[in-house]
C-alpha cells in the first residue's frame, strides 16, 4: 500500500514539473503587449466605381470596392458609470476587474464582480448602459 501512495505522489510531482515547464516556456504569448496604433485607419469614398485620393498615405482601395458607410457609434457610458451599474444590480459584490473591449463591433465593459460564495461576470454596452450578457458561477 505504501508503494502505491508513494508512486502515486511521485507520479503527481512528475506531471506537475513538466506541466509547468509547459507553461514557463510558453508563458511569453500571454504577457506581450500590444503596441498601440498611432494613425487612425482612414476610409477612402467610392462614387460611381471610381476611388478618391487619400492623404495620408494609406493603400487605397481597389475600384469597385464600396466603403461601409455605417458611422461607428459613440460610447456613451464612462467607466464610473458601468461600475454605478453594476452596483445598482450587485450591491453584495466586490469588483475584481473592469475591462474595455469590443466584440462584433460593439463597445461594452465586461465587469467581475466576487462575494465569500460566488462570482459573476457581466457585459454593459458602452453605448446604451444595458447589461447584455450575465455569467453566474457558484
Amino acid at each position: 500500500m505504501k508503494k502505491a501512495i508513494l508512486s502515486f505522489v511521485l507520479g503527481v510531482v512528475v506531471t506537475a514539473g513538466i506541466m509547468g515547464g509547459f507553461w514557463y516556456h510558453d508563458r511569453e504569448q500571454y504577457t506581450r503587449t500590444i503596441p498601440a496604433v498611432s494613425v487612425p485607419p482612414q476610409l477612402v469614398q467610392v462614387a460611381n466605381g471610381t476611388q478618391g485620393t487619400t492623404t495620408n498615405g494609406t493603400v487605397p482601395q481597389q475600384a469597385g470596392q464600396v466603403a461601409p458607410q455605417q458611422a461607428p457609434q459613440q460610447v456613451q457610458i464612462t467607466q464610473e458609470k458601468a461600475i454605478e451599474i453594476f452596483k445598482a444590480a450587485y450591491p453584495d459584490y466586490r469588483i475584481e476587474k473592469v475591462k474595455f473591449d469590443t466584440d462584433h463591433g460593439r463597445a461594452h465593459y465586461e465587469i467581475d464582480g466576487e462575494t465569500m460564495t460566488r462570482d459573476v461576470e457581466i457585459k454593459i454596452d458602452a453605448v446604451t448602459g444595458e447589461i447584455f450578457a450575465v455569467k453566474e458561477d457558484h
